[in-house]
């Protein structure tokens, strides 16, 4: 019994470290503009148990560009798993204990195509996101052009790998089921970049 106690009291205790990160209505939009313009940085190191890889986000993408830095500061992307591996496309990742109560507006750009390395913004189902906006926090990196070139238009490329992609391919070469990794990769996030 006091194992189990000590159990729920350690798994309390991770979720209070946790920074709460919904919005409870207040508009995101508005938000991501206002906490963009305080928080300019844009380059995140990514720690994994297979090493490490750069991301640099895109200024074009305000909105996507602001909320991933919003995540990174609160430790939402903390801890979490890369949880997909996209057949020949991509991995994927980003889903948290809790699910964030907003989306994002597409911010889709031509010259921001799903290339190899291309950060990338996942979304819901069409019958449940009609407006086809952007999760607030799964993302996903292609590691295959040519896979992902269906991608382009519809999904916002917030950024690009540009250390470490090795790293990237090697979380993507685990074997997985349905595309389910057997080994899901944790994986952290810091800025690396301060104003």
């Amino acid at each position: 019994m006091y194992k189990i106690a000590c159990f729920f009291i350690l798994i309390t205790l991770c979720v209070a470290c946790k920074q709460d990160l919904r919005l409870f209505g207040e508009d995101p939009v508005t938000m991501l503009k206002e906490f963009g313009k305080k928080n300019p940085e844009k380059t995140i190191l990514v720690t994994t148990r297979e090493g490490n890889f750069t991301i640099r986000l895109y200024d074009d993408t305000p909105l996507h560009r602001a909320n991933f830095i919003r995540l990174v500061k609160g430790g939402f992307y903390d801890e979490r798993y890369f949880y997909r591996n996209v057949y020949e496309t991509a991995i994927q990742g980003g889903a948290g204990w809790y699910g964030l109560d907003y989306d994002i507006p597409t911010e889709v750009l031509p010259q921001y195509t799903h290339k190899r390395g291309a950060v990338s913004m996942a979304q819901y189902d069409i019958k449940e996101n009609p407006k086809l906006d952007t999760s607030s926090s799964e993302f996903f990196i292609v590691t295959d052009t040519e896979q992902a070139e269906k991608f382009n238009g519809i999904y916002t490329v917030v950024g690009e790998v540009i250390a470490g992609m090795e790293v990237v391919d090697k979380i993507k070469k685990a074997r997985a089921y349905n595309e389910v990794p057997e080994l899901p990769v944790k994986f952290s996030m810091e800025l690396i970049d301060h104003p």
